[in-house]
């Protein structure tokens, strides 16, 4: 994290009548890689085409050939106002200010400071100058008996400063400064789109097990400008990948000895949703926040500078997740045991007041209930099967077997302890422990985490489970 924000920004870029370094981006970007625009122009170019058509078309280039995605709607909104909302307008100046003598048309893009990286565009007017003459059509640029200049590509060009693109020195570009042969997109203005929106690929990816996480940042980390692009915070940042189907409550505590500790969440397209402030100046982080349903990631971050004089920028750290949830944690992805494809739906919650509520932090004292559902893949139901619960701890992995006991897995048994064996119904539920109270039988201190899964007798070896743990942390 930057020790100190941007500001919002205003960017002008023209597209010129008037090699080769590729494209220019300062990282400003849509967050979710989309966005909307209204786009309703009068006129028909000499070619028979609509100039409406000319734009329509220019999205689907950029569209079909990169992930960014736009959308329209034929609508006229005027590009001179900043409503939050993207025109596109004929004009015969640029809101009041003459055009430049070789200015075809300007893209405004409006930006918006965020925690995490540079600013990101919030808004982009387009406005095409109305004292040139202009046509539709495709092939080289200068063509004998075509009047005026192809708006189609003058679009694709603005578009692709619309989506955050600069000016690319590669002559064959649709982004290069001066209006060309070039109709269509160029492979640099692809790795452009590619590079910009391509943040999350630099970086490892970990799933988040709720529960406790010991890591460090140190130079070996990826940092927020790679991440984010564009930005010069070098900050080391680690990202946890999670996702959830139920509104959520979570308390993320992240511990350590030295490092100044910032914890940050963000959205599935890496919008940052809540942060911890550091207000309290200590080198630690905590961050509360109730949840929807969706992917988010857990943000592991620092500063890119010493600020404070206690605390360091690199180091070992510790995540401490509790959760709290009125219902069970339904886990959004199955996993397979021998790596095919995950089947099933499964659901699972522990409980200390007979399910008033779930979580996964308890007292050594409380009357523990853990439940489980699943709902068996249609394919399954009706055959014989079996049902594996899991529980690891103390390095080890324990399965719960049909004497209600958990005993450790032995890889070189040749078979899987199962809990029950059946034939499969529609959901199946279980009870894992009731009324378990943990002091009771010595223990203060542990953490487990569960998984259930489900299987096939004709395939003993295949096993069916929820990738992210239950996890229980007991403590006095």
């Amino acid at each position: 994290m930057k020790s100190v924000q941007s500001i919002a920004l205003l960017l002008l870029l023209a597209f010129s009548s008037g090699n080769a370094v590729a494209f220019e981006i300062d990282g400003s970007k849509w967050i979710g890689a989309k966005a909307l625009f209204y786009i309703d122009i009068p006129g028909t170019a000499g070619t028979g085409v609509s100039f409406n058509s000319a734009f329509a078309d220019a999205i689907r280039e950029w569209n079909s050939k990169t992930t960014f995605q736009f959308s329209m709607v034929q609508q006229n909104k005027n590009p001179c106002q900043n409503d939050g909302l993207n025109g596109v307008d004929f004009a015969t100046t640029h809101c009041g200010n003459a055009f430049g003598s070789k200015t075809l048309a300007i893209a405004v893009r409006r930006l918006q400071s965020e925690v995490l990286g540079p600013p990101s565009i919030v808004q982009v007017d387009i406005v095409v100058n109305q004292n040139e003459v202009f046509n539709v059509y495709d092939g080289r640029l200068i063509q004998f008996g075509i009047v005026g200049l192809d708006l189609k590509r003058i679009a694709v060009h603005e578009l692709g400063h619309a989506l955050g693109l600069g000016h690319s020195q590669v002559s064959q570009s649709i982004m290069a400064p001066n209006i060309g042969n070039q109709f269509q997109l160029h492979a640099d203005d692809i790795a452009g789109v590619a590079t910009l929106y391509g943040g999350l690929s630099n970086c490892q990816i970990r799933k988040f097990n709720f529960g406790l996480i010991s890591n460090s940042l140190d130079s070996s980390d990826c940092t927020v400008d790679k991440l984010t692009l564009g930005d010069s915070d070098s900050s080391p940042i680690d990202l946890y990948q999670f996702d959830i189907a139920n509104t959520t409550t979570f308390n993320f505590a992240m511990t350590s000895a030295s490092l100044d500790s910032v914890l940050l969440i963000a959205d599935a397209d890496l919008r940052v949703i809540a942060f911890d402030n550091k207000s309290s100046k200590q080198c630690n982080s905590t961050l509360n926040t109730t949840l929807q349903p969706g992917t988010y990631y857990l943000l592991a971050n620092t500063y890119d500078r010493q600020v404070n004089a206690a605390c360091s920028i690199t180091g070992a750290y510790q995540i401490k997740t509790s959760f709290s949830s009125n219902s069970f944690l339904t886990f959004a992805n199955s996993e397979s045991l021998t790596g095919g494809p995950g089947f099933g739906a499964f659901s699972a919650g522990i409980s200390a007041n007979n399910g008033v509520s779930y979580g996964n932090q308890f007292k050594s004292t409380d009357a523990i209930d853990i439940r489980a559902s699943i709902a068996i893949d249609s394919a399954h139901q009706g055959k014989p099967g079996f049902i594996v619960v899991a529980a690891m701890f103390d390095g080890a992995i324990h399965l719960l077997n049909s004497s209600g006991k958990f005993v450790i897995f032995d890889s070189s048994a040749g078979a899987l302890t199962k809990t029950k064996s059946k034939i499969l119904s529609a959901q199946e539920n279980l009870e894992i422990v009731t009324k378990l109270i943990p002091a009771s039988l010595g223990i203060n201190n542990i953490v487990v985490d569960f998984a259930v899964g489900y299987g096939l007798d004709t395939n003993s070896n295949e096993v069916y489970f929820h990738s992210t743990p239950l996890n229980l942390t007991v403590s006095p």
